[in-house]
């Protein structure tokens, strides 16, 4: 009993002397680890902006996009279909949201613009704005085919355009989405055909026309921001009439429908975008609609697939489904799908719907799109959209 009680007594002290060592021996090691833990966030310092997104932040704060305007390089487009284009604008800012700017640039293949607009100052509390448009272009090379949706890729010819247009519009918005515009444009043109065409195919070409057009549109638009959105719709119904000024057989009415759907998933990390747009044309039994102001297809943002006006006639409709996902803050990448047919009547057939997909990445800013560049295919081959805006 004796010799079991000090084994006890013997085992007891060893642990009361070896528990202090082995806490300070782990108290120790705790605190290394977080002293080398603290070392690596030092040396690895605080997460900041990619290189991109420096450049794109000091664009978005340059003194030509936020100060009061000046002098600027100018680049877009002149005319659909001419390719790149750069020029020169000029940008005055005025009291109450009003301001001047002018533009003159040219494309890759020679077209030119010339392109005045003035904004007035808003008014009825800012509800009702007052703007007005002067342009003139001279369009090279702009691609017919024929009408019809079985034209043939080969029999492509070309024509100059020389538009000149004034124009003024009024919009008044009564409330926050719903706006209503009235516009009175004077637009008279010129065209001439590389290889002369029968009239019946090539309707107004190779005239000097002259139209007053009135045009109004309702339209409710429930995104954050035209240019960029990643949630919200648009939807549009536009009322034009084309009267041909000295009363030759070219004057037709139209109404174009459209409606954009844009449905956020994860916090707007994905989105589904939609989109339908449908134009029809109507003229007295002995006037025609000229080939250089009916609905077409084939562009940057109508059937992608396919070359700028690649089908063209009276009457067309248009559906688009996008797939758009955001790999990173100042980029989104998309896939897409686009189907649509042109028609000589206001009958479509979706069996002839022309159909093109593909992939596509877009640099934006939070409200606007800086660059849009997408490779498509549809029947007739890959094309590569290269373009300053979103397809809608």
């Amino acid at each position: 009993m004796a010799t079991r009680l000090l084994v006890t007594l013997l085992i007891s002290g060893l642990l009361a002397g070896a528990l202090p060592a082995l806490a300070s021996a782990q108290s120790t090691r705790v605190q290394e680890k977080s002293d080398e833990q603290a070392e690596k966030a030092k040396a690895l310092g605080v997460e900041g902006p990619s290189d991109a997104e420096i450049v794109v932040r000091r664009i978005l704060l340059s003194p030509l996009l936020s100060g009061p305007g000046g002098v600027y390089p100018w680049f877009g487009s002149v005319f659909g279909g001419s390719g790149m284009s750069a020029g020169i604008g000029g940008l005055k800012r005025l009291e109450r949201m009003a301001s001047l700017n002018g533009q003159a640039g040219m494309s890759i293949n020679g077209s030119m613009l010339l392109r005045g607009t003035f904004v007035a100052p808003q008014l009825w509390r800012g509800m009702m704005q007052v703007d007005a448009l002067g342009q003139w272009t001279k369009a090279n090379d702009v691609a017919f085919y024929g009408l019809g949706q079985h034209t043939i890729q080969n029999h492509r010819t070309g024509y100059d355009y020389t538009p000149t247009e004034i124009g003024g519009n009024v919009t008044i918005k009564p409330m926050r989405f719903v706006s209503f515009t009235g516009n009175y444009t004077y637009l008279a043109f010129s065209t001439e055909l590389e290889e002369p065409r029968p009239e019946s195919h090539a309707a107004g070409l190779e005239l000097e026309l002259a139209f007053h057009i009135a045009r109004g549109t309702v339209a409710v638009d429930c995104r954050p921001a035209a240019a960029y959105s990643t949630r919200g719709g648009f939807y549009r119904a536009t009322f034009e009439q084309n009267q041909e000024a000295k009363g030759r057989p070219y004057s037709f009415t139209s109404q174009e429908y459209e409606v954009v759907q844009l449905v956020p998933l994860v916090r707007e990390q994905f989105v589904l975008a939609f989109r339908g747009l449908m134009t029809l044309t109507s003229t007295d039994p002995e006037d025609f609609v000229p080939v250089v102001m009916a609905p077409y297809l084939g562009s940057g943002s109508t059937l992608r697939g396919y070359a700028n006006r690649r089908f063209t006639d009276r009457n067309r409709a248009l559906m688009t489904g996008e797939y758009r996902w955001r790999p990173s803050r100042y980029m989104d990448m998309a896939l897409f799908l686009d189907a649509g047919q042109v028609a000589p009547d206001h009958h479509f057939d979706l069996d002839e719907f022309d159909v093109a997909w593909g992939i596509g990445a877009r640099v934006h800013g939070p409200t606007f799109t800086a660059l849009r560049v997408e490779l498509t295919r549809g029947r007739e081959g890959f094309r590569l959209v290269f373009a300053g805006s979103q397809p809608f």
